[in-house]
């Protein structure tokens, strides 16, 4: 049985690290609502870097929707999250195509794209190995 499609977020205050995991076929309007309301809750936001797994989602999140997220986030932020991190963990190909225009749509937040969920978390925390940083998508 396939498992059920949900977005999973946790939190670490004390690393000042979101993680937001996709699951399933979620449509594209529902992520960003979710992640919106999400972030709202979330005591200054602004200085948390974000892992954004993807390793688990089958669906396709337009860019129309990356864009309404991008000025929700401007309202909350109003630039104060300048140079923070995002993570992103996937490997499929539109996720890959689209990393030259993340900087555009986000371009107070510093953008990666790994593979491997320990790369990811090594380049927040400034741990990045060399095979990393030489094989990852560099966003921004």
């Amino acid at each position: 049985m396939p498992p059920r499609s949900r977005l999973n977020f946790s939190q670490n205050d004390e690393q000042k690290r979101i993680t937001i995991r996709y699951i399933g076929d979620l449509d594209g309007q529902e992520i960003v609502n979710g992640i919106a309301r999400y972030l709202e809750t979330v005591g200054e936001v602004w200085l948390y870097d974000i892992i954004i797994d993807m390793r688990r989602f089958e669906g396709f999140v337009p860019f129309e929707e990356l864009g309404r997220l991008a000025r929700e986030w401007a309202t909350i932020a109003h630039g104060r999250d300048m140079g923070r991190k995002v993570a992103i963990i996937s490997q499929d190909p539109l996720v890959l195509a689209r990393a030259k225009a993340y900087p555009a749509t986000f371009p107070t937040r510093v953008i990666r794209i790994f593979a491997e969920m320990i790369d990811g978390e090594n380049w927040i925390e400034g741990k990045e190995t060399p095979a990393a940083a030489q094989d990852t998508p560099r966003a921004s």
